[in-house]
């Protein structure tokens, strides 16, 4: 028997391998094709279908905020999601107000990572508390309404109890928002001192900034680093040692994981060895995309936005990760 694997950018390609009459088929919802997520999610599959010839793992398109319903509904068995959505979906919160999804698990995270960036000007005065709890006059860039970005920097500033119009009316600041390009243009040009932006390392619009001004990385306060965790689902980590060759710190920051979403009603057993099929070609997984370099299964087994599936959670036992 023959067996279909959708590829990014590749159409449909077949691969002559003999699966049993009893194959069981998977849908796996990636992002928009010719993205990366759907670039990963076609060679994960591949890893998986050569490591359990009895799984069909067909990818289909899919998105951020649309997967978490996609597995819950049943629609598809795997997804990729953002550690925050992940978090929201599970729990009924933000976008998905009143709506658990109670089936939802996870298989891991961490499968590429965005690194929240608080950027000031060199010779500028605030740390992220004092900007948003006492600044005045403040010049700052913030992505469109509507990313991820820009709805982390909504959190923040609830947390300091503050908000557009209290920043923009009654203490004076200008806050730009645009793309990465327009906001690394305007702090090169004087137009903004602040930015506050989310990227995959070392960011490309952080080192364009660098290159026209000095600047510098300010880390999170912790309280609020944790308590961005424990609300919205944020992971806490530190931008590694070495990004940029002009931080010479490892700040504090937030990161967006992310996640490789399943449901409770796929088998332990299939989990189990789509686990499998994954952690033991961990070392393949940056020849696949090269944001796949930041997963690490044993990491994977250790952090996590919500519950892991049982067929996980046996697999990692059975390594000693957990």
């Amino acid at each position: 028997m023959k067996r279909l694997l959708t590829i990014a950018g590749a159409g449909i390609l077949a691969y002559g391998m003999t699966a049993t009459a009893f194959a069981e088929e998977i849908e796996y919802s990636a992002g928009q094709l010719g993205g990366g997520w759907y670039t990963m999610s076609s060679g994960i599959a591949k890893l998986v279908m050569d490591s359990s010839p009895d799984l069909t793992v067909k990818v289909v398109p899919g998105g951020g905020t649309a997967n978490p319903s996609k597995i819950q509904q049943g629609k598809s068995q795997l997804g990729m999601g953002l550690d925050i959505f992940t978090f929201a979906a599970k729990h009924g919160k933000g976008i998905y107000e009143g709506k658990p999804h109670d089936k939802l698990v996870m298989v891991g995270q961490s499968f590429s990572d965005n690194y929240f960036h608080f950027i000031r000007a060199q010779g500028v005065e605030y740390d992220l508390e004092t900007l948003l709890t006492k600044g005045k006059d403040a010049k700052i860039a913030v992505t469109k309404s509507g990313s991820s970005d820009e709805m982390t920097f909504r959190f923040v500033m609830d947390y300091f109890g503050t908000g557009y119009d209290d920043l923009r009316k009654n203490r004076g600041f200008k806050i730009n928002q645009g793309n990465y390009s327009e906001m690394a243009s305007q702090f090169k040009d004087g137009q903004v001192d602040y930015v506050f932006l989310t990227l995959g390392i070392p960011g490309a619009a952080v080192i364009e900034m660098s290159q026209g001004r000095k600047l510098e990385v300010v880390p999170w306060p912790e309280k609020l680093a944790n308590d961005m965790a424990k609300t919205y689902g944020y992971t806490v980590g530190a931008l590694p040692a070495g990004t940029y060759d002009f931080v010479d710190t490892t700040p504090r920051t937030i990161i967006m994981a992310t996640t490789l979403m399943t449901s409770l009603d796929v088998s332990e057993d299939t989990i189990y060895k789509i686990t499998k099929g994954i952690c033991d070609n961990e070392a393949k997984l940056p020849s696949v995309h090269q944001g796949l370099a930041a997963f690490h299964c044993k990491d994977a087994a250790k952090t996590h936005a919500i519950d892991l599936h049982p067929g996980a959670i046996k697999y990692y036992k059975e390594k000693g990760y957990m």
